[in-house]
């Protein structure tokens, strides 16, 4: 195995488990909102804090990452992870519960701006769109088997169970990542001396790049918000509006990421096939249609295409628009860039979730549903009538 592969590895195994921590917490939303008596609005108050406490510190990391050994944030990252999921076994109300989710995602701020960035920097030149789909695929991979046994587990065995597996789980990622990477070549840890900026100077280089991106920087809002959206609010739906127990209800969301993950593998040969604006342009028009029905229906035949929808159409779009990015980014500013549009990102998922959970109270649980799919349209227009432009416009 080569330095490319060990990085690739590494990444995608630290991607898997990071994505997978943050997928558990929600799906136990139903047990919590029971155990604890938890209103809606108080659950889009957790999952809406915690990502906007993502925005803030993803933007810092970005720009910290910059400077810094990728190996050593990553990791760092990942055991901070693991001691975050230890702590939640002591959570007693909504107070500690909003706590520890906020110490959570506090956590897992550390992969993506610099993760991706690293993926970035190493294969730039060779395989991008190959190695976006697959670091893409094995995060989507931890969230499926996160998703596919969270909700059984947590019924058969207690949800406190649940965590110290997930730590143990993580502490085996850290070491073999620790491992996998302890010789790699310097040239893949390079760090990059930028000159100190002050706030000021900060705010003028995120517009100037930003501005290259202005057409998908909407993607990148609506991205994080279709992830959040269903991680945190289908298990609810399902749980409120059918009848399945709580074990089934997380085989049906696993389905979704199931298919996002086998859809990611083979996002290189479809990108090839159709073209990345081809790609970018269904996924959005595919994420509104799939997420207005789920508003509507809840034969669970129906809601089963639904997922196989929702699932190819989602995590097609996170390679495509990364790959936007990296193809146009420096290397000397991977990080930070990475981490302004992941800002964006889940700027734009904690808005939503907040908006949701007050929504749902007031008008019902398909609400969250329904914002979503009146945004993707929205931007499906938008892409339709820039369709003959560049999606970016220059190097940065």
């Amino acid at each position: 195995m080569n330095d490319k592969q060990r990085i690739l590895t590494t990444v995608g195994i630290y991607h898997a488990f990071n994505d997978a921590a943050v997928a558990a917490v929600p799906l136990l939303f139903p047990i919590f909102r029971e155990i604890f008596d938890l209103s809606y609005t108080q659950i889009g108050i957790i999952s809406g804090g915690g990502l906007l406490l993502t925005l803030i510190a993803q933007t810092m990391i970005g720009r910290i990452a910059d400077q810094k050994d990728f190996r050593i944030i990553l990791s760092f990252g990942i055991l901070t992870i693991c001691v975050s999921l230890l702590l939640f076994t002591q959570t007693n109300g909504f107070f500690t519960l909003l706590a520890f989710f906020l110490l959570i995602r506090l956590a897992t701020s550390f992969f993506h701006p610099t993760g991706i960035a690293w993926i970035s920097r190493t294969f730039k030149k060779d395989r991008l769109d190959w190695a976006m789909g697959i670091q893409s695929a094995t995060g989507d991979f931890g969230a499926f088997i996160a998703i596919l046994t969270t909700l059984y587990i947590a019924e058969f065995k207690g949800w406190e169970f649940l965590f110290y597996l997930w730590t143990v789980i993580g502490v085996i990622c850290l070491f073999t990542g620790i491992y996998l990477t302890k010789n790699t070549d310097q040239k893949y840890l390079e760090i990059t001396k930028n000159k100190k900026q002050n706030i000021r100077e900060a705010i003028f280089e995120a517009k100037s790049i930003l501005k290259n991106f202005k057409i998908l920087i909407p993607a990148f809002l609506i991205s994080g918000a279709a992830w959040g959206t269903t991680v945190s609010y289908l298990p609810l739906l399902l749980d409120e509006k059918t009848t399945l127990p709580l074990s089934l209800i997380g085989i049906v969301v696993s389905i979704w990421i199931g298919i996002g993950t086998i859809t990611c593998i083979f996002y290189g040969k479809i990108q090839e096939f159709v073209g990345r604006k081809n790609v970018v342009i269904f996924a959005y028009f595919t994420i509104a249609v799939s997420s207005f029905a789920l508003c509507i229906f809840t034969n669970i035949y129906i809601i089963l295409l639904l997922m196989v929808l929702l699932g190819i159409s989602t995590f097609l779009s996170f390679p495509a628009i990364f790959s936007y990015v990296s193809e146009i980014t420096l290397k000397a500013i991977e990080g930070r860039t990475f981490g302004y549009l992941f800002t964006l990102q889940l700027g734009g998922g904690a808005i939503l979730l907040f908006l949701s959970g007050i929504f749902s109270d007031i008008w019902g649980i398909w609400m969250p549903f329904f914002l979503l799919g009146l945004f993707s349209i929205g931007f499906f227009f938008l892409l339709m009538v820039n369709v003959k432009k560049d999606f970016v416009e220059k190097a940065c």
